[in-house]
């Protein structure tokens, strides 16, 4: 008997294929080239800011937008458990005079029937203010990170159409 989807015929809506945060897993890939599951990650985002430029053509009441390039940030905010992983070498890159980058790997995975986008972003560089120690009674102590992506985002899995 076929599965029964209540919902208007002609909507590609299956709510049970919806994806929450608990969905999404964020990873970094070590100077080793072992790619670790960051689950002290409580929130992440990457956005993508386009710029433009507007040209309004002699004779023409219409003003254009035109596309000049862009940009991809990556932020989170991790529950603190572990220093190894991204603050160690931020401070032993710091003592060197250099910074570190990093590659991250974005993954959500449908629960219903197990199809997964990946998203890569690479030569990751700090961007903005680390928190390097923030202290509050009674918090868990979370640190938040910037990143400015200097790759071109890769979608390296993506979510079809059913």
């Amino acid at each position: 008997m076929p599965d029964i989807i209540h919902q208007n015929p002609m909507s590609n809506t299956d709510t049970r294929k919806l994806m929450t945060g608990k969905d999404g897993q964020l990873y970094v890939t070590l100077s080793s080239g072992l790619q670790l599951f960051l689950s002290e990650v409580d929130s992440f985002n990457v956005q993508l800011n386009v710029n433009t430029t507007t040209v309004q053509p002699v004779g023409s009441p219409q003003v254009f937008a035109v596309e000049t390039g862009f940009t991809v940030t990556l932020s989170f905010s991790e529950m603190v458990i572990r220093d190894d992983v991204l603050l160690q070498p931020l401070f032993d890159d710091l003592k060197k005079g250099i910074f570190p980058r990093f590659d991250f790997q974005g993954k959500m995975r449908r629960g219903i029937d197990g199809i997964e986008e990946r998203q890569n972003f690479t030569d990751c560089v700090l961007n903005g203010n680390v928190d390097l120690m923030t202290l509050s009674p009674g918090d868990i102590v979370r640190r938040n990170w910037s990143f400015h992506v200097n790759g071109a985002p890769d979608l390296q899995n993506y979510i079809p159409t059913t």
